[in-house]
């Protein structure tokens, strides 16, 4: 049976403090990074300067995570989140400044970005092990998404009404401008919070022990498979939605909304996970999410229409909390039976991000290369129909993961996938 429990009830205080500024971290996200793509679009009314800068990004990521493990293994968790928030921060100041001009330099940006990204998901990663453990961890992701969803259901619409005003009275980029500069003040105040957080500190990455993880611990071998599907879609698809939707939808205010509504809808979804469900029910909400999710992405590429994008927006607020928010603790369950994991913990976090790392480079390379011969808004339809099936993939892979603690797991802590 479902028993309701409290949202936060119970969670560690560093493990709220990290859900705070997470939200801080969303929220600059969905103020400037929900236009970003429609930003350049405009600027070059080309997908490959998008594809390039998202693709650059993933690359640095997991460079940056090998790096903090193997030079700056000093560094703390908080430290290394206030240095990612520092560089996302920067990044948008940066594109502030170059405004139309920002295609030509996202060789510069997508670098920059994919460091700050891979410090602050490091951090991150370190910290949720440490403060979080598998009795807290469906409250603690719970959280997290209810406030991403609820800050979803907020801050879009208000850029996009910022975007459109700003256009009105100084030109098509100063209200992209306002909104680069909320979000870069958002991470500063971000930054001041996070130095509450733990330093998390950990042993020397070892590339040949994350190497062999797999053969440690047998079950990693179905997380592999899963991140590597998670990352060869997950990326790509974002990138050509967002740009779909507006064409669909004509301006960044209607883009907004849209994503305003599909926040206000998954919240009570991810409350409703949050309170009531068990490990056990983890699989089985899964799948029921995985499998709207992939009907949604027929709708949308297939028949760009207003209906579909309703029909879209309603399928992936509903599946979408389901299926994330059912799996986010299932992967932390094989840590947790590793001989040795608060040792190991950092090896397992790099080969997480390794395997969505390779999985983001290869499908944005091959959008890239593709982009030339092809029809660039056609190439964008077959990309969101063909990689709608990962839901469903990276749910028959947890799926094979035995599901009974393990023993001692009070001890035990453990992480969710970079985003």
């Amino acid at each position: 049976m479902f028993r309701p429990r409290v949202l936060s009830g119970g969670l560690d205080r560093r493990a709220s403090t990290m859900v705070l500024v997470h939200g801080a971290y969303t929220a600059a996200n969905l103020l400037a990074g929900t236009f970003l793509s429609i930003f350049l679009w405009r600027a070059s009314h080309d997908l490959a300067p998008i594809a390039l800068y998202s693709g650059l990004s993933a690359l640095m990521i997991p460079a940056a995570f090998i790096a903090n493990g193997l030079i700056w293994r000093g560094m703390g968790a908080g430290a290394s989140i206030r240095v990612g928030l520092f560089g996302c921060g920067l990044s948008y100041l940066v594109i502030l400044l170059l405004g139309s001009d920002a295609p030509h330099w996202v060789v510069v940006l997508g670098l920059l970005r994919g460091v700050a990204e891979g410090f602050y998901w490091s951090g991150f990663h370190l910290v949720t092990y440490d403060t979080t453990s598998d009795g807290d961890r469906d409250r603690y992701f719970g959280a997290q998404a209810t406030a991403g969803l609820f800050l979803t259901a907020t801050l879009p619409p208000v850029a996009g009404a910022i975007i459109l005003a700003g256009a009105r009275v100084g030109g098509a980029y100063r209200g992209y401008q306002l909104v680069f500069a909320l979000s870069t003040v958002v991470l500063m105040a971000a930054m001041v919070l996070a130095g509450r957080l733990p330093s998390s500190a950990r042993e020397r990455l070892s590339l040949r022990r994350v190497a062999t993880l797999a053969r440690r611990n047998p079950d990693w071998r179905w997380v592999t498979r899963a991140r590597l599907a998670d990352g060869f879609t997950g990326s790509l698809i974002g990138l050509v939605l967002t740009i779909l939707m507006f064409l669909v939808l004509k301006n960044e205010q209607q883009v907004g909304n849209f994503n305003g509504l599909m926040g206000l809808l998954g919240v009570g979804i991810s409350l409703g996970l949050a309170a009531f469900i068990k490990p056990k029910h983890r699989i089985a909400c899964a799948l029921v999410g995985g499998a709207l999710l992939v009907l949604s992405t027929f709708l949308l590429p297939l028949y760009l229409t207003a209906w579909a994008i309703v029909g879209f927006g309603l399928l992936r607020a509903i599946g979408g909390p389901l299926h994330g928010n059912a799996l986010a603790p299932v992967a932390l369950q094989v840590i947790d039976r590793d001989p040795t994991p608060q040792a190991r913990r950092y090896d397992y976090i790099v080969h997480q991000e390794l395997c969505l790392g390779i999985g983001r480079v290869l499908s944005i390379g091959g959008f890239l290369l593709l982009t030339a011969p092809m029809n660039q808004m056609l190439l964008a339809r077959i990309v969101v129909v063909v990689a709608g099936a990962a839901p469903i993939l990276i749910w028959a892979a947890f799926a094979r993961i035995p599901q009974a603690a393990a023993a001692g797991v009070a001890e035990n802590r453990a992480l969710p996938a970079a985003a």
